[in-house]
């Protein structure tokens, strides 16, 4: 019995051995065959998009013009009759001035009620039309709605009341035409009357102050009107622009002043490095004021003043576009847009370099091995990984701009990312032909 025992027991144990070692040899061949073939499928990938990057410039800028002081020349309570950005001629009034308060509130009110009596004649005008169908007049007001919801979404406030004005008219025109709304005879008959007794007893202006020189005005003078000399642009230099300082002013004693000509410049301090990234960019560049306006405007690089004992270079842009907002910068942060970038935004946690061999013909037309590493990106397909080529346009923080459509002599082999690709940011033992689960 011990006997027999003792044989069944060492039958059993070579029985355990013999499935532990086969249990073994599966693992290690389930190891080897996901590490090598299915490898590491905790991968995460995002889709390549297209984009547009900016190739942006950030400093600050003082803005030099061509600009004349007028000196208040009639005592008085003055009104202007102009606003800031707004093109005057020469020998044109600029303002109107009035003995005392009183009589500009009466003036003031007076061109209210020109507006007014103005606006209502227009719909009465309006109301005799009858070649202007309601779903005319339903479309313009849906326009004009939009056209309101648009500026107020843009921020641009300084056109909102002339937004406003013509929603306003379509309302009251379609309330006319439906007869939810009169003439306005009676009303326009009231503004009248009451037009007739403010001029009665409103005083003449007692004088006017006029222009000498044609361009656009601006109601405040801050000191630097004449501080850098617009001959000599071009000599302009940092020391120069540390050194700039505003001269003491008494604004109540000025009108304002005009910029003559059409072109104004931005003085812009810049590093080595910035200057000549400007310098070899093409001459138009785009300015952006966040603290000042929403729109980019053009501009042109005139000069890179650059001087070797100076840490920083003044680059110097010529503008021409004018606006109010524009006419009152002095000192502003700016951005300079040197170049724009559109293609494939890919993460830069995508990118690796591989080494890749084509077979090419030498001019014998035998063929031979030709080997490069290049940097590109893991791109699934399906439940296999394949390894493309990228060609960088701009690099920024943490993604990079690939050119969507390379030239093939680009391409060392193979073909490029493509838009929607679904490229690998993340994931361990990355290579071409890899099976993912």
């Amino acid at each position: 019995m011990s006997t027999g025992n003792a044989n069944r027991k060492s039958i059993t144990k070579r029985i355990i051995i013999g499935v532990a070692i086969t249990l073994a040899l599966v693992f290690i061949v389930f190891l080897f065959i996901t590490t090598n073939f299915l490898g590491n499928n905790m991968i995460v990938t995002e889709t390549a998009y297209r984009s547009t990057a900016y190739d942006v410039v950030k400093t600050n800028a003082i803005a030099v013009r061509d600009e004349v002081s007028i000196k208040k020349a009639v005592s008085g309570i003055m009104v202007y009759d102009v606003t800031d950005g707004d093109k005057v001629t020469a020998n044109g009034t600029i303002a109107t001035v009035y003995q005392n308060e009183e009589d500009v509130v009466k003036m003031q009110r007076i061109e209210e009620l020109d507006t007014k009596i103005e606006y209502l004649e227009s719909m009465n005008t309006s109301a005799k039309s009858t070649n202007i169908g309601l779903d005319t007049i339903n479309s313009r007001l849906n326009e004009n709605l939009t056209a309101l919801i648009k500026t107020v979404n843009a921020g641009s406030f300084d056109y909102i009341d002339s937004v406003e004005d013509e929603l306003m008219s379509a309302v009251f025109r379609k309330q006319i035409v439906t007869g939810e709304q009169g003439r306005f005879d009676e009303k326009i008959e009231s503004l009248k009357a009451e037009r007739e007794e403010l001029e009665r007893t409103t005083a003449s202006p007692i004088g006017t102050v006029k222009t000498s020189d044609s361009g656009y005005f601006v109601s405040k003078v801050d000191g630097y009107e004449g501080a850098v000399d617009m001959d000599a642009l071009d000599a302009f230099y940092y020391s120069d622009y540390k050194a700039l300082e505003p001269a003491e002013v008494d604004e109540s004693a000025y009108v304002g002043k005009v910029i003559r000509g059409v072109n104004w410049y931005l003085m812009c301090p810049v590093t080595p490095d910035e200057a000549v990234n400007i310098s070899h960019s093409t001459n138009s560049v785009s300015i952006r004021m966040p603290y000042a306006m929403s729109e980019e405007i053009p501009a042109r690089v005139m000069y890179v003043n650059n001087l070797k004992d100076e840490d920083k270079a003044i680059v110097v842009l010529r503008c021409n576009y004018m606006s109010d907002a524009l006419s009152k910068i002095r000192k502003e942060s700016i951005e300079i847009v040197v170049g724009s970038y559109e293609g494939l935004k890919i993460s830069k946690s995508a990118i690796h370099d591989a080494e890749l061999t084509r077979t090419v013909e030498d001019e014998d037309g035998k063929e031979h091995q030709e080997t490069k590493v290049v940097q590109g990106v893991y791109v699934k397909y399906g439940n296999e990984l394949r390894f493309k080529q990228i060609i960088i346009d701009y690099s920024g923080d943490d993604y990079v701009i690939c050119r969507e459509a390379p030239d093939r002599q680009q391409l060392f082999k193979g073909s490029t990312v493509l838009l929607y690709d679904q490229v690998v940011v993340e994931g361990g033992d990355l290579f071409d032909g890899k099976l993912i689960r």
